[in-house]
């Protein structure tokens, strides 16, 4: 397992409190500007208020999205200071370095979310084996935007590439 450099660390830190302030910032303009659309909208017509409603469910998928993404922020940064950044919650293995730069809060390596994602799609139980560590990734369709996928050593194992799905 390829490790991360103290630079790469360093790099990736920087890239999440750049995102942090960024998401805090985004999240506080929305709730300004929603609060001033409602001082406005109470003097409107039906027109306004059935665009000003559009615009609150608009606002309120935004600030729902940055907050999950502050909570990976804040979640990658307890797996910074426990020594497991970088390490992919499912497998064990390194998360590639390229992977983290575009995504520093990834918890899984490429494979495994993949086979998460595509689990998610088609609602079932995979089992894969990672550098000789079973893994299974449990997806439900339960129309909510939860987590779905949990890491468990105890399971049988299929190779990724023999998975194949209806």
């Amino acid at each position: 397992m390829t490790k991360l450099t103290q630079q790469q660390i360093r790099n990736l830190s920087a890239l999440m409190d750049s995102r942090f302030t960024r998401e805090i910032d985004e999240i506080r303009a929305v709730r300004a500007r929603t609060r001033d659309e409602r001082e406005e909208g109470a003097q409107g017509d039906r027109s306004d208020a059935a665009s000003f409603e559009t615009t609150l469910a608009t606002d309120d998928a935004v600030i729902s999205q940055d907050v999950t993404d502050v909570r990976d922020i804040l979640a990658a940064r307890e797996r910074l200071a426990a020594g497991t950044y970088g390490i992919c919650t499912d497998c064990g293995d390194a998360i590639a370095y390229e992977r983290l730069l575009a995504y520093p809060t990834a918890k899984r390596c490429i494979h495994c979310q993949r086979v998460c994602e595509h689990g998610r799609s088609v609602g079932r139980i995979l089992r894969v084996s990672r550098g000789g560590r079973p893994t299974t990734h449990v997806a439900a369709r339960t129309g909510q935007n939860t987590e779905s996928c949990a890491g468990s050593g105890s399971l049988d194992t299929t190779c990724a590439a023999d998975l194949r799905l209806s």
